[in-house]
């Protein structure tokens, strides 16, 4: 029983010692470790560095992938698209490097605008309608919490509310539309190489 132990620890640190004696590879995976980390994905278009959840971090993380993949590897010449790789999008065909682009266009230049403008649009129909910043109030009902604005004037309750049934729809649209695009990234993945 020792000998199969002993043998299988030798095996294995023959292995590691035969990938790490090149300087070559040590080197590499060094830079890889330290400089380049290929798997480390940090999202450009989260410009904060607190707490996100899952699924909106999950969308953009994908969008991502995609952005640097058009961005650093689909440089004419490398990979010849045209010939031989066409998808059905929608019940039509299409060529895969134009529902790349597509996808990379409708993000940078429509969904991360409307996503900021809707953001700084909730903040400040908070900060003009409510009495005062601390003013709102949080409360629970069992595991969920609901925010409250509290305003200063039954004017402003109304318009308040308003607005912010105004934004929860136009957010719910965007969403919608980020949704349907989301399975449409899942479809090219395999065609993600050079």
């Amino acid at each position: 029983m020792d000998v199969v132990i002993a043998d299988g620890f030798w095996d294995s640190f023959r292995k590691c010692f035969r990938a790490w004696w090149h300087p070559k590879e040590l080197w590499y995976k060094f830079k890889c470790w330290s400089w380049y980390r290929y798997t480390t994905i940090k999202p450009r278009s989260l410009n904060y560095h607190t707490w996100c959840d899952r699924g909106p971090l999950m969308a953009h993380m994908m969008f991502e992938i995609l952005s640097q993949f058009i961005e650093k590897e689909c440089s004419p010449g490398r990979v010849e698209w045209d010939y031989g790789r066409e998808i059905i999008v929608d019940g039509k065909k299409k060529y895969v490097r134009d529902e790349m682009q597509e996808l990379y266009d409708w993000w940078h230049q429509q969904y991360l605008k409307r996503y900021v403008k809707l953001e700084k649009q909730f903040h400040r129909a908070h900060r003009e309608h409510s009495a005062a910043h601390q003013l709102s109030e949080f409360r629970e009902e069992g595991d969920i919490f609901y925010w409250e604005p509290l305003y200063d004037t039954p004017e402003n309750t109304a318009r308040g509310e308003a607005l912010l049934m105004r934004l929860n729809y136009l957010e719910r649209a965007v969403e919608n539309a980020l949704n349907r695009r989301l399975p449409r990234i899942l479809a090219i993945r395999d065609y993600m190489w050079t």
